[in-house]
């Protein structure tokens, strides 16, 4: 009786299933990285150590999955069956692993004010590990083994590996954008976790069913022999093809890390703003990917195709901070991050390239997938720590851009060079890559207006441009001129301005708590809140995310020396967030003004319930919260971040600013309530007289009029914010609403930002 032959790939309808597994499976993985993510800065904080841990936990477990999934893959007689099984324990691992966050933040949390940075690090980076590499090392399986299962003949190679490559990609940009633009919103992060459990669930339980019919007969052996006519042959050449994707992945990460910040620019940060550049920049290495699935054949498949992959990327690359580096424009934000097409299509076509390059036979494919990928992996993490710790720092976010084209462009022209020096135009091709390598060192030498942010760029044109800064967060310019124009950028975005708003931040909550003698001012800006503080005589402690604001206080006040280096203040760079909760200090006040505007990405972390209750936490009995709401919010966003503070404090106190910037929301265990005498006492007297001078909008009242002024703005308390604000959601950790919040805002008929006259209006009834 003869054997039924085994199904092979050459199956369609087994292709097709198989390849939207691999779709599934790629959306999975980035809904994990975007939830894990968030849930690790949570623990460890948003500095770029932190991020920086992160990014390389993930990397460093994709890249080890690889080569041991290239091993396994190219010895299994049943591919299929290895990678169905392999889906199952990420779906294993990934429902698991919430329940280990609780035990990393209490070990992290002990080491936190016991180490030295040195040995936190290494804790933060050991912990990171712990938690995401196992998962991420079976993710990093995946490939070789669908590999191994794909590539079984000669004639289709190039375009297996093609379509292979992109379904995953292709997974990985929906995944962006259900979860960015639609799942986080309505689900809240740990459900949108459940539902890529579901993904990989379904993905490994129909390959387990399916591989029960491609498993090879008894005996033989997986296909090894026939060798692929358009590999390289020589060692030299095997390790040139090697190095070039390392290098390819170096600049990859590093241009994505370097793109965010410049795409960032001018912005607001908005959490769709960063998907998009996610989804686009997954999508041209599919779209590279399909496209070198089509095109692969022995005679394209060659050194010189990958040189001009590298060099495009270059080029394409370069032109980035050509067209961003222009006049701001706010129609200009929403299409702009579609320039990074033509060089993530490169990037994407590159990769199969190179796997084609060096796999000699059918059987060595999976195991070319693996090194490959891990080369390219280890090239990443590099690429991604360079970025963020040397090169935007050091040489600027835009000479970074322009000096890794410059390395793709020279790698580029030593490629084409290799592959086929005599070929017609390989030579004038290389010609060409090396002198836009030169034009791209020369720019930034030169002082060309393109290495320069677009901020600096703008502030410079209007002749205001007082300091521009970058650092491994942010870049900060100052802008100088008469005191009302004064103002702090920070990612192209007016931070704050000299106004009595930012002083009134620490006079209100003294003067309701006159004993107070320690303040925490949580995101130092000019330092105006900061400096009040020290005026008043209260012990204060400032915590800013990125090191160069600081820095800046000396062009807001002549006096920043004097303040800078108070014995009575310590300005602490560290994640505001973090310091709360770890930190075993108390405060009389904490002041928090988070940076604008309030749905920018990351901000959220200062708006939860979590938050206010860690602050709550660290003041002491009688203590006062004071948060700063601006108002660029509609009604029922305010709403949802008063109802939020109120679900924490007994008592709220929501006080309306005399300048009409925003409101002050403040929370406390006892009740909140003014001493007209005392207040005006206070807001009186000679300091705060000559402080509130500073200012360009002091109104220039003595102390009866700060007192009566302060009174007819105190707006709303306790039972009349309750009345207000209505039963509605709060914003938690789990359920960010005021960063994700595309929908709703959608479906509202009400998109008009808030003022004073709004609020009176819908409360007039209430007003005390």
């Amino acid at each position: 009786m003869s054997k039924t032959p085994t199904p092979t790939v050459t199956d369609r309808g087994l292709q097709q299933l198989i390849l939207g597994l691999f779709i599934a499976s790629g959306a999975a993985g980035l809904i994990y990285q975007v939830v894990w993510s968030r849930d690790l800065v949570l623990l460890f904080g948003n500095t770029s150590q932190a991020i920086s841990t992160i990014v390389t936990a993930f990397l460093a477990g994709l890249g080890g999955g690889a080569l041991v999934g290239a091993a396994l893959a190219s010895r299994s007689r049943n591919p299929l069956r290895l990678y169905g099984f392999i889906e199952l324990g990420v779906a294993v691992l990934a429902v698991g692993l919430p329940t280990l966050f609780p035990a990393l933040g209490g070990v992290y949390g002990s080491a936190y004010t016991s180490t030295s940075p040195e040995q936190l690090g290494l804790i933060r980076f050991g912990l990171a590990f712990a938690a995401v590499t196992p998962a991420t090392f079976l993710m990093g399986m995946t490939l070789p083994a669908l590999t191994s299962f794909f590539v079984r003949s000669l004639d289709t190679a190039g375009r297996s590996l093609g379509q292979l490559y992109a379904a995953n990609t292709l997974g990985a940009v929906l995944g962006t954008i259900i979860a960015g633009y639609a799942l986080i919103e309505l689900m809240g992060l740990s459900r949108t976790a459940l539902v890529a459990v579901g993904l990989n669930l379904l993905a490994g339980g129909v390959a387990l069913a399916a591989s029960r019919r491609t498993a090879l007969p008894a005996g033989a052996a997986p296909p090894s022999a026939a060798p692929f006519p358009g590999g390289v042959r020589t060692s030299s050449m095997y390790r040139l093809v090697y190095f070039a994707t390392f290098v390819s992945g170096f600049s990859a990460l590093a241009f994505e890390v370097l793109w965010t910040r410049l795409f960032a620019e001018g912005s607001g940060s908005s959490i769709y703003l960063f998907a998009a550049i996610l989804a686009i920049y997954l999508f041209g290495i599919a779209v590279g990917s399909v496209w070198f699935g089509a095109r692969s054949r022995p005679d394209r498949d060659t050194l010189r195709t990958l040189g001009i992959c590298l060099g495009a990327i270059g080029l394409a690359g370069g032109a980035t901070v050509v067209l961003t580096s222009g006049p701001l424009g706010d129609g200009y934000y929403s299409i702009r991050p579609l320039i990074l097409l033509p060089a993530t299509v490169a990037m994407g076509y590159a990769f199969p390239l190179a796997v084609r390059l060096v796999t000699t036979s059918t059987g060595g494919a999976a195991r070319s997938v693996g090194r490959l990928y891990a080369s390219n992996t280890a090239g990443s993490i590099l690429g991604s720590f360079a970025a963020a710790f040397v090169l935007a720092s050091t040489l600027g976010t835009n000479t970074s851009i322009l000096l890794l084209a410059a390395v793709e462009l020279g790698f580029g022209a030593a490629l084409v060079l290799a592959g086929r020096p005599l070929l017609r135009g390989s030579r004038r091709l290389a010609a060409a890559f090396a002198t836009l390598t030169l034009v791209a060192i020369v720019a930034p030498i030169a002082g060309s207006p393109i290495t320069h942010t677009a901020t600096e760029n703008h502030l410079s044109s209007l002749g205001t441009l007082v300091a521009h800064r970058e650092d491994n967060i942010a870049t900060v310019d100052a802008a100088g001129g008469p005191p009302a124009k004064k103002q702090l950028y920070v990612t192209g975005v007016s931070m704050t301005f000299l106004t009595v708003s930012t002083k009134l931040m620490a006079y209100l909550p003294k003067a309701l708590r006159p004993d107070a003698s320690s303040m925490l001012v949580i995101c130092f800006g000019m330092g105006s809140t900061y400096r009040s503080s020290l005026i008043l005589g209260l012990r204060t402690d400032a915590v800013e995310l990125s090191p160069s604001v600081p820095a800046q206080m000396g062009a807001f006040f002549p006096d920043a020396d004097r303040f800078m280096h108070d014995p009575n203040g310590r300005i602490i760079t560290a994640d505001g967030r973090n310091y709360v909760r770890l930190s075993t200090a108390r405060y009389d006040v904490i002041v928090v003004d988070p940076p604008p505007p309030i749905w920018s990405a990351g901000t959220v972390v200062l708006y939860t319930s979590e938050f206010f209750t860690e602050a709550r936490r660290r003041l002491t009995p009688d203590g006062i919260f004071l948060l700063w709401f601006p108002y660029q919010a509609t009604v029922d966003q305010f709403k949802a971040h008063v109802r939020t503070l109120r679900s924490v404090f007994p008592h709220v106190d929501v006080i309306l600013d005399p300048s009409r910037n925003g409101a002050y929301l403040l929370g406390s265990d006892s009740p909140l309530a003014f001493d007209q005498a005392g207040l005006a006492g206070l807001l009186g007297s000679p300091k705060a007289t000559t402080d509130f001078a500073t200012a360009p909008d002091d109104p220039g009242l003595d102390g009866a009029g700060w007192a009566r002024t302060i009174m007819a703005h105190d707006w709303l308390r306790d039972r009349q914010v309750d009345a207000f604000v209505g039963s509605g959601p709060v914003i938690t950790d789990d359920r960010p609403i005021s960063e994700y919040y595309l929908l709703r805002f959608l479906t509202a008929t009400d998109h008009s930002d808030i003022n004073e006259e709004r609020l009176r209006a819908l409360t007039a009834s209430a007003s005390p």
